[in-house]
Order: structure tokens, then sequence, then C-alpha cells
């Protein structure tokens, strides 16, 4: 691995390791030699990801718990420097997604994809920077997603969601880059993920359609004409986790097969 995506020997604080896209990035920087914090409300595939990390020679801790709870938050970040020593990276991997027709919405369903999408990064940047201010270094990656470059059907709390997950991105860059610290937002397409196979669902059932069909329907939007692997999402963490991002900041970088260009 060249030098400059070196991240040998960093800790990193990963939330939603447990399935998807985080539980991708959490086996590449196994990989890459990172020692991990894995924290997720789930935790049914977190002894797997364990294993890989221990059998490559990484440290390796996990732990149960809410994103969107303070006191949790608070808990877990400083039982990862306890156990691993200064948090270097950040991921705030942890969402929900679900497809409601916009008069349909309550409350409840509003702010529940507000919490744990938006107040989670909020609660777990604000823990990490506590400490990573006091450093003068750190990298915050959070998980964004082409929802937050455009507009969806059934998906307004989702999309809404990923839009503050940008803003809150670039706003962290600006008030943080004189403590030596850089955000950055990744926004992926049509991932293969369990997550994704409940929007199809929901999509079909919403529109009258077999998944087959909605999913054909959504492949449609991609000019790759294909669903994107957890696996190619982890690589774009990677960088933004090495010095090779140094330079970058306040960026929301797309990765979607085509959908959007921007």
């Amino acid at each position: 691995m060249a030098a400059q995506f070196q991240i040998e020997g960093i800790t990193a604080f990963i939330t939603g390791a447990n399935r998807g896209i985080g539980k991708a990035i959490a086996s590449q920087f196994a990989k890459a030699g990172a020692n991990l914090f894995l924290y997720d409300r789930q935790t049914d595939q977190l002894a797997g990801i364990v294993d890989e990390a221990q059998a490559l020679g990484v440290k390796v801790l996990h732990q149960q718990g809410d994103v969107t709870s303070p006191e949790q938050v608070e808990q877990a970040v400083a039982a990862a420097e306890d156990g691993l020593g200064p948090i270097d990276v950040l991921v705030n991997g942890a969402g929900i997604c679900q497809s409601i027709r916009f008069l349909d919405y309550t409350l409840e369903d509003w702010n529940r994809l507000m919490e744990v999408n938006v107040a989670g990064t909020f609660l777990c940047s604000q823990a990490a920077l506590r400490r990573m201010t006091q450093r003068g270094r750190g990298k915050i990656i959070n998980l964004a997603s082409i929802a937050g470059r455009i507009g969806s059907k059934y998906r307004a709390s989702y999309n809404a969601s990923k839009h503050a997950v940008i803003g809150l991105t670039r706003c962290l860059a600006v008030e943080f880059a004189d403590d030596g610290i850089t955000a950055n937002a990744i926004c992926p397409g049509m991932v293969d993920t369990e997550m994704f196979a409940g929007v199809v669902a929901g999509d079909a059932e919403i529109s009258g359609v077999d998944q087959e069909t909605m999913l054909g329907i959504l492949q449609q939007r991609a000019l790759q004409k294909r669903l994107l692997r957890p696996e190619e999402i982890a690589g774009l963490a990677l960088f933004l986790a090495s010095p090779a991002s140094d330079g970058m900041t306040g960026q929301a970088l797309t990765y979607s097969g085509g959908i959007v260009m921007q």
C-alpha cells in the first residue's frame, strides 16, 4: 500500500459497523492496519468483524449502543480512548431509511429519521471533537448519500436528513480547520445492502409493483445500471482516513455509478 494511503496503527471509531457500508469500512480499515472501536445498536454481525480484525493482528473493541443517546455516546468514546488510545478518525456510519408517502408521515416517523441520521452524527462528532481539539488533529468522515443532493419520492425525511448531514459536515470543516481537523462526507448512490433492499421493498409496495421490477426501475437511473458494492464505498473512506486526503475538507464526495454527477 502506498505510504500516502497508510493508516496502519491509527484508531478509528466506526458507528453503524454491524452491517452494510459501516461493516465494509471496518473490514477495509482492519486490512489496512487500523485499530477499531465498533459501535452499533445491533450486534448480530459484529463478532465476525471482530474475528477478522483480530486475525489480521489489529486491536478491536466493540460495544452495543444508541447514537441518539448523549450518555451512551460519551461513554463509548471514552471507552474507545481508554482501550485503544486517541481516536484519529471518526466514521459516522449509523443511519436508517424508510419509504413513506409524504402525506402519510407521522411526526414520530419524521423525528426518528432525524434523530438517528442527524442527531446521531452530531452527538458522535461532538464527543470525538472534544478530544480531537485537545490534540490538534483528527478526521471526521460522515456517511451522507446522494439523497443529500437530490429529491426523491417517498423519502422526504431521509433526504432531508442527508442534506443536513452534508451541511453539518461543512460547518465542522469551517469551525475546526484551525484545530487541525478535517471533515468530509461520502454520498453513495444505490449500494447492495440490507438497508437498500428495504428501500426497494418499500418503494415496490407503495408503487404497486414487485420488488424485481422496482429494482430494475431504480437501477436504470444509474449510468452503470448496477448496484454498488459496499467495498467500493469503503475504499473512498480509506482515502479520507489517510494522509492522502489531508488537504481535503468540507467536501461531499459523490460515488453513485453516474446517478449524480457533481
